[in-house]
Formats: structure tokens, C-alpha cells, sequence
């Protein structure tokens, strides 16, 4: 394999994470939480899968989680759980409309252009709009993704919620590391 002299630092990183995946499921740095304690957690007490879904199971709100521990450590899991103040992710723009008769709707941008905005609100609903019958578009800064997850649940639920992201993984998928990775 040649010397790739172009590539950052970050992105051999990235591409030797890559090439790990490729012989099974990364174990490197497990959680040192009970990971059928976690599943509870997910879809219980910690609420994620009201927007996000494993395995099919959950909401689509948010992104799918089933092979995002495939690149990813525990520690990183657990951080990026916790992370505040948090950016959101690609597709995920939050923003408050308000139509002509002045009802306000919140939720994600699904799908914008100089006519119309499409948005999806936190029950699953898809609302069209064209942006001429709008009073107006306020576009939020952060997340719809809690901020309080340090209150809400303890150190030890937080290792168990990252073990069982940890075993989500579908091992039969190469798992591809996300191109803003590379970035």
C-alpha cells in the first residue's frame, strides 16, 4: 500500500478506523457499562428512541443510530450524548414557522428552496409550505436533541447507554466512517 503523503493526520485516522472495520466489529476501548441495562435506557428513561431508531425500532425524527458505534468509540458515544452546546447535523436544521393565521409550528427542515420549505414536527407530521403564505421562518441555533442528558441520567446509566449503542452495529455492513469525518 503506497504512502498517502496528501492525507491529514485526521484522515489516516479516519481511514485506519476504516480498514479495522473491515475485520469485524471494533471492540477497541469498550464501555465498561451493562448493555441490556442501556437498551432500557434507550427506550425508556433516556427517551432517544422517540427520534432516533436501531434496528427499525424507535423514531426517524433524528438519525438512525443502528451502525454509528461501528466508527466510534465508547468514550466518544458517551461525549457526544452529553455535548452541549450541541451543532446540529447535516439535514437536521431545526426552525419555528409561522403561518398566516399566526399558529407556530416547530420542527426539522426536511426540504427548502426558494419557494416552498418542507418541515417535519416532533410528532412525525410533514407540513408543506409556500414561503409567500408564511408570516415567518425563524431559524433556531442548536439541536432538538436534549441538552440535559448530565442531569437526567447518572454516570453509570450513561456507560451502559454507550455499551449498547456499542452492540448495535449490523456486523454483516461495512461500517464507512461520515464524510464530515473527513472534513
Amino acid at each position: 500500500m503506497p504512502a498517502f503523503h496528501s492525507l491529514s493526520e485526521k484522515q489516516v485516522h479516519f481511514l485506519v478506523g476504516y480498514l479495522r472495520s473491515l475485520q469485524g466489529k471494533n471492540h477497541i476501548g469498550a464501555a465498561s457499562g451493562d448493555p441490556k441495562h442501556g437498551k432500557d435506557i434507550f427506550f425508556g428513561k433516556g427517551d432517544c428512541s422517540t427520534c432516533h431508531t436501531i434496528s427499525g425500532k424507535g423514531g426517524f425524527l433524528g438519525p438512525d443510530l443502528t451502525n454509528h458505534a461501528a466508527t466510534s468509540s465508547a468514550p466518544a458515544i458517551r461525549d457526544e450524548i452529553v455535548k452541549t452546546p450541541r451543532a446540529p447535523a447535516p439535514g437536521y436544521r431545526s426552525a419555528m414557522l409561522t403561518t398566516a393565521t399566526g399558529d407556530k409550528l416547530e420542527g426539522l427542515i426536511r426540504n427548502e428552496d426558494n419557494f416552498s420549505v418542507q418541515l417535519q414536527t416532533k410528532d412525525g407530521s410533514f407540513h408543506f409550505f409556500k414561503k409567500a403564505a408564511l408570516q415567518k421562518i425563524e431559524y433556531l441555533d442548536g439541536s432538538l436533541m436534549p441538552s440535559d442528558y448530565r442531569e437526567r441520567l447518572t454516570e453509570s446509566e450513561l456507560n451502559d447507554l454507550a455499551s449498547y449503542l456499542l452492540t448495535t452495529p449490523d456486523a454483516t455492513k461495512v461500517a464507512v466512517p461520515r464524510k464530515d469525518d473527513f472534513e
